[in-house]
């Protein structure tokens, strides 16, 4: 089989509910060019709530984004990146307006200094971790409009695009794939499929998207049973279970848990309350 063949585009969200809900003013936006579609699941924006603890909690979802603090006087762009359990992360600032950019983990655009793997659970900064002009950073910092910031950037994104290697190629397909099966493809049939050994691909996953692929996977599977929970407050549990394809009810809690340090029901009650 050709690796490189195309799949059919599978759609998945990474999801990130607890930054709207702990901060003010928050607006997203989903990209409307091919170019981006093809990278960047969304556009957002927020501020950390006033007289409130300077800290954000996050999930796993495989992605990783671009922050920028567009404070005029005092720029700063970092490369966000998401951890494998359910974490409070802090050092963010009351007087910035916080843009962000969240791309999926199969982007092809950046090249980093470091293997992702040892960028994962972070926020640094982007002069550290690749190659970037100052004055685009300035440039999102300057700028007043949540529209004009996401302008920008796509420009940006139309100079920095390029060919694909190969590795990146197998990469790219292995997460279609991963997509396409809700998360739920045996190491062994992906590597069959590829023609690649575990070993191999998993090199490639830790360097490009920081997990491997098992760990990937489980993460799908996870934010595929979230985006149920979030979508409809009177979700079928049973047709979670059978969907997603965990073996009983205590499989998906256990699971759930290993991620957000909460049962299903116990973080439905606290984000919609």
């Amino acid at each position: 089989m050709n690796i490189f063949s195309p799949l059919n585009a599978v759609t998945y969200f990474p999801a990130q509910p607890e930054i709207e809900r702990n901060s003010d003013y928050y607006l997203e936006k989903k990209p409307n060019s091919y170019l981006c579609r093809q990278s960047i699941a969304v556009f957002y924006q927020f501020k950390v709530k006033q007289n409130h603890a300077q800290f954000i909690s996050i999930i796993p979802d495989g992605a990783f984004d671009l922050l920028f603090c567009c404070d005029p006087n005092s720029p700063e762009g970092y490369l966000w990146t998401n951890p494998f359990k359910r974490r409070v992360q802090d050092g963010f600032r009351e007087d910035c307006e916080y843009f962000g950019v969240r791309f999926y983990p199969e982007q092809q655009l950046f090249s980093f200094h470091y293997h992702m793997k040892e960028l994962l659970d972070q926020k640094i900064p982007l002069t550290d971790v690749f190659q970037v002009d100052p004055s685009f950073v300035v440039q999102i910092g300057e700028t007043q409009s949540f529209q004009e910031r996401i302008h920008i950037f796509e420009k940006y994104m139309e100079k920095i695009q390029s060919e694909k290697s190969s590795s990146q190629l197998i990469v790219e397909y292995s997460v279609q794939k991963i997509y396409s099966t809700k998360g739920q493809i045996k190491m062994d049939t992906l590597s069959k499929d590829i023609g690649y050994t575990d070993r191999y691909i998993r090199k490639k996953f830790e360097e490009q998207i920081g997990f491997s692929p098992k760990q990937f996977s489980l993460i799908v599977r996870f934010q595929n049973a979230l985006n149920i929970i979030l979508k409809n407050h009177n979700y079928d549990l049973s047709e979670i279970i059978f969907d997603q394809g965990y073996h009983d009810q205590s499989h998906f809690i256990r699971s759930f848990k290993q991620f957000t340090n909460l049962s299903p029901e116990r973080f439905k009650e606290i984000f919609y309350n």
